[in-house]
Formats: C-alpha cells, structure tokens, sequence
C-alpha cells in the first residue's frame, strides 16, 4: 500500500492517476484484469478506461465501453449504492450481467471511488479462476480506493483550478474592457488583457513594465496618482471621464473601476477601464445638434418676428400716404378752394402717391433678391455714369430735408462690366438710406476711387451712426433697427439686402463702418473687367 501511494501520490493529474491505480495493483492483488470505470462529464453513466492485464500490461477489450448506472451490472449497482461488490463465483451470482462477457471472468471486486461525497467511480478486479479473490483482497482493495479518492479528489481540484484559471483568463484577454493587473507598491503594469492592446496601440510585451501613470497625458497625470492613492485607501474605486492616451497620442475617455486583489499572500491592483470614446463622442454630437436646433430657433423666431414687423410696417405704410390721398381728394371736391389751395393739395396728393409708388416698387423689389448672376445684363459702363443718372432725384430728395449732398468722383476710375439698371439700384439704395437717417443741415458724400481689385464707391453720411450689436445684421432682409410702426423712418427694410445680393452677383464685396452718433460710411467694390481696355474717365465733382 505505501508502494501504492507513494506511486499515485507523483502525480496530479487525473488520467495519470487513475492508470497509476490499475497497474500498481499487481504488486498488492493478483488478479488477471483490472480496470476503473469513470463517471462521464454528464454524470449519467460510467465509461471503462485503463484496462489492464494482471502482468501489467494494457488491453484494449472494453476500453471506453459505457456502462449505465442502475442495478443490471455489477459496476452500476456499486455506482449506484456506494457500496462494494464481492463475486467470488460469478457463475453462481445471476443478480448482473456481464459488462465484458467475451472476458470470461470467474471471479470479480468492484469498490466505489467516492470523492466530495459523491460517487466518481469504481475500480474494478476480476480473474479467470472461481475463488481466486480472497475477503483480505476486497479489504486491500477498499483501502486502496480510499487512498486513490484522496488523491483523485487533490487531482480534481487542481484540474478545477486550471479549468478555471484558463477560463478566467480567456475571459479577461477577450474582455470587451480594459483589463490590467497593476503592482500595488510600484504602479507597475503586470498583465493586459487583449483590449489594452487594440485600444493603446502597444503590444502586450510593451506594456507589461511599463507605469500605469504612463498611460495618461501630461497634464493628467497628478490627478491619476490622487486616484490611485484614493485606490490604495479604499476611499475611491470608481472614477468617471479621465483622460487616457494612445501611443499615437490620441486621447481616450474612461471610466475607471478599481479594486485590491490578494494573491499567494501579495497584493495588487486590478484595475477595469471602460472605453466611453464612443459615447463621449455621440455626447458631443448631441451637444452640437441641440446648439444648431437652438440656433435655428432662435432664428425662425427671429424671422416670424421680422415677419410680423414686416406685415405691421407694410399695412401702415399703405394706410398712411392712402389715408391722405382720400382725404385730400375730398377736399378737393369742395367748390369754396381757391387756386393756390388746390395746387397744394394736388401737391400732397402727388407726393402720396410718390411714396406709394416707391412702396410698390420696393415690394416688388422683394422679387429680385432671387436674381442670380444668369439674369444680369452685364456690358462695360462707367460707375460715374450710374451716379449722375439718379442725380437729380437724389439731390431733390436731399433739398427738401435741408442736407448738403455732394459727389467726389476719384481720378483714373476705370470702365467696368456691371448691369447698369442694377448697379443704380444699388447706388440709390445706399445715398436714399444715407439720406433718411441724415438730419436737416447735415452732410451725405459720395465719393469713387480705383482700387487695386477694382472700382469702389463710398456713400458717408454724418447722421445717427449705427448701434455695435446692429452692424452684423445690417444687410439682412427686413432688418430695421427699429422696426415698430411708431418709428420715425419708413420702409420695408429691404434695400441693404437688395444692394449686397447685387455687388455680391458682380462678383464684389459689400461693408459699413459706422459708430453711434458719428455717420456711417458704406463701401462696395466690383471688379474692373481685366480683359476689357480700362478706357479711364475723369469727371468732375458735382
């Protein structure tokens, strides 16, 4: 028996055991087969393994024959009772039948392998000859099933402890987490898992060694320490959005997870870094969509209050010249009127009608801020040409409010190519607006210069100016600073808009320089046609 244990007791695992048991029996019993009969994985049914002769040597004859667990076969009933089984005459013991007829045995032991309480198996011993097995040797075979199930019992744990640290580390190497073992003295990196890798860019061998704190930017690095020493304190585990970094230098959201792990008496770190890239990425997109979405709010309720504005405007400046044109007309019917008193009330009415012409005409002005550069009618003109053209309107205009306006034709301004009818829209947008917010006595200039990129014309005033927050907004359609129907100045808020669509179609730049209470001065630039001869012109000041 100490033979026997000290033979079976060199191994660890399971099937070196177990054919250990089968051969070392000869030296104890004689017998002429032996054999162990295992539980299957399923635990439903025995399979015969290490099958072997009395000489010691191995036969094939039933090897991995399955064997039910009930009480038709001698092995089963064992298996199934726990108890042992003693035929010295197998012949006289019809109780079973034969598990390996073709053997012949005469004679057979069967004693139970029992380990956490539970029935693993049976070893089993049978001879050729009736009466050849003895109470002595079912008593050695007992004792040597229990020697064997103290052994097998070390071997199964330990096959356990291996399955389960095999499956512990596929588990952490396949993780869909960041997985490290870190030495609680040092920081240093003792085992990665898979992710690590993929995720930092560094091959398993690079990290291992290298410092946790390694992992992490610059300037992130004193707040990793004061994590890991909340870490070391149990003070902290758990750790939300820090920022980690790649080997190429990219920066990685986490939420880091920790806890202190004892193994074999030394204690480590396990740290579990959770990846939120991802999501810190859809954050932000999230964060943008809903600003664009706030954005765009505020701006259609910008326009609906622009369009409010604009249906209020447009009502009250209809009414208003209609209103005295009734009334007028009215008056005009009665027979006591002398000549002098019609004429002027011809003249308001006419002036009325002027200004509801001019409304119609920005109205339908609204039309052409969908002009595109296809519908221009472009051919070579003279800027100069366009001002004096709307000059006498301009200058009647600024008359009668009592403003000195004046034009200063620069020296050398070349011939450009320009829709001529378009341009003067421009033009007397910009002089009529000057006009409108000049007071009486003061100075509206309008002056033309050669650029290096082209032909540019100024408009200066000396009236109001225009407020910081409102010179952004200037050129926007409907747009007025202020836009109640109690203002002082008409319009519809559109002729800005209008002249920049139109500079902007010729390929030219529109902008205003104003301060409050000091004028404004609003300057476009077209280009000068650069295949066209310049044709300079000098004209002089009106």
């Amino acid at each position: 028996m100490v033979r026997i244990a000290n033979t079976i007791l060199q191994y660890t695992q399971l099937e070196d055991i177990l054919a250990a048991i089968t051969r070392e029996l000869a030296g104890v019993i004689r017998f002429d087969r032996s054999s162990i009969a295992f539980m299957t994985p399923d635990g439903k049914e025995l399979a015969l393994r290490h099958i072997y002769k009395g000489a010691g040597t191995k036969s094939a004859i039933g090897e991995g024959r399955r064997i039910p667990i009930d009480e038709k076969s001698v092995i089963g009933w064992v298996a199934l009772n726990g108890k042992p089984a003693f035929r010295p005459s197998i012949a006289h013991d019809q109780r079973f039948s034969e598990v390996v007829k073709e053997e012949h045995l005469a004679c057979d032991m069967v004693v139970p392998l029992v380990a956490r309480g539970k029935v693993i198996g049976t070893i089993n011993v049978g001879c050729y000859e009736e009466g050849a097995l003895t109470e002595r040797d079912l008593e050695m075979l007992v004792n040597c099933g229990s020697l064997a199930c103290g052994v097998i019992e070390h071997a199964l744990l330990l096959q356990e402890a291996k399955t389960l640290g095999s499956r512990y580390r596929t588990l952490q190497h396949n993780a869909s987490d960041i997985i490290l073992l870190v030495d609680r003295d040092t920081g240093a990196l003792l085992e990665v898992n898979r992710k690590t890798c993929d995720v930092f860019g560094y091959a398993e061998d690079e990290l291992r060694g290298r410092s946790f704190f390694d992992l992490f930017p610059p300037e992130h690095q004193l707040q990793a320490r004061r994590d890991y020493v909340n870490i070391l304190s149990r003070k902290s585990t758990s750790f939300v959005d820090r920022q980690m970094r790649s080997r190429d230098g990219g920066v990685i959201y986490v939420d880091i997870s920790a806890s202190l792990v004892d193994v074999d008496a030394a204690s480590f770190v396990q740290i579990l870094v959770h990846d939120i890239s991802q999501r810190r990425m859809l954050e932000q997109q999230i964060i943008r969509q809903n600003q664009r979405l706030q954005d765009a709010l505020r701006k259609l309720r910008e326009v609906d209050r622009m369009k409010t504005e604009f249906l209020a405007n447009i009502s009250h400046e209809l009414r208003t010249p209609l209103s005295v044109i009734i009334a007028y007309s009215d008056a005009l019917r009665e027979p006591s009127l002398d000549a002098e008193e019609r004429r002027g009330f011809l003249d308001v009415v006419a002036q009325s009608g002027q200004s509801l012409l001019r409304l119609i005409n920005d109205l339908l002005d609204l039309s052409q801020l969908e002009t595109t550069e296809a519908m221009l009618s472009v051919g070579p003109s003279h800027l100069h040409d366009v001002v004096r053209a709307l000059w006498p309107d301009v200058e009647r205009f600024a008359a009668d409010k009592g403003i000195e306006l004046r034009f200063e034709p620069g020296v050398g301004v070349p011939v450009a190519w320009f829709d001529n009818r378009r341009m003067q829209q421009v033009v007397s947008s910009l002089v009529h607006n000057a006009l409108k917010f000049t007071p009486q006595g003061g100075v509206v200039v309008v002056r033309s210069s050669s650029v290096p990129d082209g032909v540019c014309v100024e408009v200066s005033d000396t009236g109001e100016g225009i407020p910081a927050e409102h010179l952004p907004s200037v050129f926007e359609a409907f747009r007025q600073i202020d836009g109640s129907t109690t203002r002082r100045w008409g319009g519809l808020g559109i002729g800005l808009a209008m002249a920049k669509h139109i500079v902007e179609l010729h390929g030219g730049r529109i902008s205003v320089e104003s301060r409050e209470g000091e004028g404004s001065t609003f300057r476009f630039v077209i280009p000068a046609d650069a295949h066209q001869p310049l044709n300079l012109v000098e004209s002089e000041p009106v």
